[in-house]
């Protein structure tokens, strides 16, 4: 008898100290960022989590709807908290009307800007059938995602020459580290941007799928991105250059999904 209760009592013992050796790595792998940059062709989709919270910043190209909703689901994601369609270009907000479809979706926040496009008539139905909360933004808006601050950065000005320029930027501060994901911004838009009181930025989503403009090496030279996000095939890029003056890491999206996690201290990739 003394025996068993020995065993017993020995794998009791085991069994604590299994737990309060596990429970931080659960804790931390739990509590990790995750950031997922869509491999979809030159198009743009991105996909956020920290905690039990989610962002989708832009939704890529009609034709990409299929793949992007499995994506989705492999990740495990059933509702999605904040839809961001920075700009109404078919290459961002392409499937945004069958993710808002497929999904729970809290928020969609938008652009102020509209092209009155087929594409957004069919974002607008489902939005009503569904009685989606809609935000068009005209201003800065600040809101929390897990352990995530996130500033989406609105146009100031009423009217730009370029399209691309009325397109959302998103800065987000997760602890010690800083991403900022810049939509299309072009001259006029990375002009305005470089006014502001940016830190450091530790992941750089390339805005307008690498191109170059006037104000490219300006806008990198003030935020020297650790890493640099290119949504394009790697000859496309125009401002590789740059980023390697600053000695960025500059990754390429086209068919291959990128992720990238962190404890808001380190940024790792797969």
């Amino acid at each position: 008898m003394k025996s068993k209760i020995g065993k017993v009592g020995f794998v009791i013992f085991i069994g604590i100290v299994l737990f309060f050796l596990l429970r931080p790595l659960v804790s931390e792998t739990k509590d990790k960022t995750k950031i997922v940059f869509f491999g979809l062709g030159k198009a743009d989709s991105i996909y956020i989590e920290n905690g039990n919270k989610n962002m989708l910043i832009d939704t890529g190209l009609k034709s990409n709807k299929k793949a992007l909703s499995l994506k989705l689901q492999a990740l495990k994601v059933r509702k999605i908290d904040y839809l961001v369609l920075t700009h109404p270009d078919k290459d961002h907000i392409g499937a945004a009307s069958y993710i808002l479809d497929e999904f729970d979706v809290g928020e969609l926040i938008q652009s102020a800007h509209i092209k009155e496009t087929k594409r957004e008539a069919r974002i607008q139905k489902v939005v009503d059938e569904k009685k989606i909360k809609n935000t068009r933004l005209t201003e800065d808006r600040q809101l929390d995602l897990g352990d995530l601050t996130i500033t989406i950065i609105a146009p100031q000005r009423e009217e730009y020459k370029k399209d691309n320029d009325y397109s959302l930027l998103t800065l987000v501060e997760d602890g010690e580290l800083h991403y900022l994901f810049a939509g299309d911004a072009e001259k006029e838009l990375l002009e305005e941007t470089l006014e502001l009181d940016l830190p450091m930025i530790d992941l750089y989503k390339v805005p307008h799928h690498g191109r170059e403009n006037a104000n490219s090496e300006k806008f990198i030279k003030k935020i020297a991105p650790k890493y640099a996000v290119i949504t394009n095939s790697v000859e496309a890029g125009e401002v590789d250059y740059f980023l390697n003056v600053e000695g960025s890491i500059i990754k390429y999206v086209f068919e291959k999904d990128l992720i990238f996690s962190s404890d808001g201290k380190e940024l790792t990739y797969k």
